[in-house]
């Protein structure tokens, strides 16, 4: 049976950002993973194979990822929004943190040089 990748959703806003190849490496990743989420079970340590939703980056590229080919696999729908949640919620605690330490250079006063 012939299968294809979804065409909803493929146009994210999001993909500009990866420039290059990205077209071309999410249709290998589909092909690769044939269509089917590639998220490792906790319980039976083997992928989920419920028919994927989204080509995603393992690392993502805002963290130092890469685009190539074994840096991004098929997800279904609810292990993407749960990837996407947790990563989400990463970089909003990082962001926290970044703000409420004073930068260098700056003087605080009542603080000790």
């Amino acid at each position: 049976m012939t299968w294809s990748p979804p065409t909803s959703g493929w146009d994210s806003s999001t993909a500009s950002a990866y420039r290059g190849n990205w077209t071309r490496l999410r249709s290998l990743a589909w092909r690769r993973d044939s269509g089917l989420c590639q998220h490792i079970r906790y319980d039976t340590e083997l992928p989920c194979l419920v028919a994927g939703a989204a080509v995603d980056h393992i690392v993502p590229v805002s963290q130092g990822g890469l685009n190539r080919l074994d840096n991004v696999q098929v997800l279904c729908q609810y292990h993407h929004a749960k990837k996407t949640a947790v990563e989400s919620a990463a970089g909003r605690r990082k962001a926290r943190a970044s703000k409420s330490i004073p930068s260098r250079g700056k003087r605080i006063p009542g603080c000790l040089d």
